[in-house]
């Protein structure tokens, strides 16, 4: 397996992560508990000992090995073998190094060093590449009408826009999150109301205060999901009616 050993914070003095000639070199230290870091277990060590011929206890927390043991990283991309086994204590010990985060998602403020398995990294990269060309095909299936729909339920006004911009705009809020996309409009069984929703909330003619919805003086919801539930309600399909009236002559 191939993992990369990647920088994660700019300096804010140049803007950069790293000189391309400056290197930081990552060593052991002291835990709270008065064992030096090594991120081995009892079995990790006594397997890379054989591995790598080295006499029984060399690799333990207080064996010299530690003194010196430094992994060097510069601006460029570290890649870590761990099918070998140098690359294998590499890995072990940066994988629960207090400065490093094991994987993207697991980045913070106090992490310097980020692991990215680059099997796990194709992956993730797929599966995004895989929702925007579903996303990007379902837009191909849009008739314009449902472009300017599906751009308010983005947040975006579209009734003055010409059909070049409304395309262009969809667009490019689908390159940017196509995932949301998905979400509210191909996945989404309520688009059409929440379009409804949308236009009278811009119009005025449904009224939100925090969490409440009202259409006149009548509250219609606490929540989007029962202001959905409200006017898809058969016994509420003349106020239905009534939004969607006001909505066309504004």
């Amino acid at each position: 397996m191939e993992v990369i050993v990647r920088m994660t914070k700019v300096n804010p003095w140049t803007g950069l992560i790293k000189w391309s000639n400056c290197f930081d070199y990552l060593g052991s230290y002291w835990t709270r508990s008065g064992s030096r870091y090594t991120g081995l277990s009892k079995e990790d060590q006594k397997e890379l000992e054989e591995e790598l011929g080295m006499q029984e206890g060399s690799l333990g927390p207080d064996a010299p090995y530690w003194d010196t043991f430094a992994i060097k990283i510069g601006k460029k991309d570290l890649v870590i073998n761990t099918d070998r086994p140098e690359g294998k204590l590499q890995y072990l010990f940066l994988k629960k190094h207090k400065r490093v985060a094991d994987g993207l998602n697991k980045v913070t403020p106090s992490t310097d060093y980020v692991l990215i398995n680059k099997e796990a990294e194709a992956e993730v990269a797929n599966k995004a590449n895989k929702i925007k060309r579903e996303a990007y095909r379902a837009m191909d299936k849009m008739t314009l009408e449902e472009m300017r729909k599906c751009l308010r339920l983005f947040g975006i006004k579209s009734d003055t826009l010409s059909n070049e911009m409304i395309e262009a705009k969809l667009a490019e809020n689908i390159e940017k999150d196509p995932s949301k996309f998905i979400r509210i409009w191909v996945e989404n069984p309520n688009k059409e109301i929440n379009f409804i929703i949308e236009e009278a909330l811009a119009k005025n003619i449904i009224r939100k205060n925090r969490a409440t919805y009202y259409f006149g003086t009548d509250v219609i919801g606490n929540g989007l999901e029962d202001v959905i539930a409200y006017l898809n309600d058969k016994k509420n399909q003349d106020i239905k009616l009534s939004i969607m009236s006001e909505i066309k002559s504004k």
